[in-house]
């Protein structure tokens, strides 16, 4: 029976992953991870970055919708994540050594495979323990602890020595939105949208900034999970869309799938199998475009074929 979850935010949630997977191919087919002054009058750059900051938001979104409504361990569910990774990490070795000839061990190590499972497993399996704290403290102790955390992760990326991972960012996403879902005053919820507007335009005025002042040396920090402001943007965007509630159980099919485009793409396979279809040498936003969605539409029927095998081969688990 499929559950009757708010097909606003799965619609979210598949948007999400898409601007993901359009994030992650954009940043290598353009080099975009680390970017250094020298490439300033680099035609195309301002769009480039333009497009891959608002692809950066779609990991803190996505993580910030799972804590919005709060994880709830479930051992099933747990067993179908797992199986899930090592379904795609077995399609990934598979795929890579016949299309490519090469062995791609790190498969074998299928949670560690992809960092965000690592970390979203992690907060996964400890999420009655992190629900439980969050229950016990109050608004203000809530509050306080997520901004020391973000000061810790933040911090981190200044002093390279402090770093302590992408887990810890997760968290911070996490109880950022569980304090959001309780505590949120009426007023901010209220005027959500426009909120989120103001914080997105502040985000691209800071990045134009940088660029016009050539400082993209500062673009990590703007585009960091880390950042506050990213989790603000993301987080009135969720109440924003969350008060667009409605039902559809076509769309509730389709995005129940959603986890499986980041798992396939961002295999050792998915990234050589699907890097034709992005363009590496222009830039093109309707290029990308499609793109993404060719990748997310295919990689979503595969995972609907994997779930009828699945459920075929173990029924006690399906």
């Amino acid at each position: 029976m499929i559950s009757q979850r708010n097909s606003s935010i799965e619609l979210l949630r598949m948007l999400a992953m898409l601007v993901i997977v359009i994030f992650h191919f954009l940043a290598r087919h353009f080099g975009l991870y680390v970017i250094g002054n020298e490439r300033i009058n680099q035609p195309d750059l301002l769009p480039e970055l333009i497009l891959y900051h608002i692809g950066g938001l779609g990991v803190p979104c996505f993580m910030f919708i799972s804590g919005y409504y709060g994880m709830k361990f479930k051992q099933d569910r747990f067993t179908e994540m797992v199986l899930q990774c090592i379904f795609y990490a077995l399609i990934s070795f598979i795929g890579s050594l016949i299309c490519y000839h090469v062995i791609e061990k790190d498969c074998f190590l299928f949670l560690n495979y992809w960092w965000f499972m690592t970390a979203y497993i992690i907060i996964y399996l400890l999420s009655p323990g992190i629900n439980s704290q969050i229950e016990s403290l109050s608004n203000k102790r809530l509050l306080g602890l997520i901004a020391i955390l973000y000061f810790v992760t933040f911090s981190g990326i200044i002093n390279k020595g402090s770093q302590i991972g992408g887990g810890m960012s997760l968290l911070c996403l996490y109880l950022s939105a569980r304090w959001m879902r309780i505590y949120l005053p009426e007023f901010w919820r209220k005027h959500s949208w426009v909120v989120c507007l103001i914080l997105l335009l502040v985000k691209f005025i800071l990045l134009y900034i940088f660029y016009v002042s050539h400082h993209l040396g500062g673009l990590p920090y703007l585009g960091s999970y880390s950042n506050p402001l990213n989790m603000l943007i993301v987080g009135f965007l969720v109440v924003s869309v969350e008060k667009m509630r409605f039902y559809n159980k076509v769309i509730n099919y389709l995005t129940s799938g959603t986890l499986a485009v980041y798992l396939l793409s961002e295999s050792g396979w998915g990234q050589r199998f699907f890097s034709p279809l992005f363009p590496k040498d222009n830039f093109s936003f309707v290029a990308f475009l499609i793109g993404g969605v060719i990748v997310m539409i295919g990689i979503l029927l595969l995972d609907k074929l994997r779930l009828l095998l699945f459920k075929r081969m173990l029924p006690n688990i399906y």
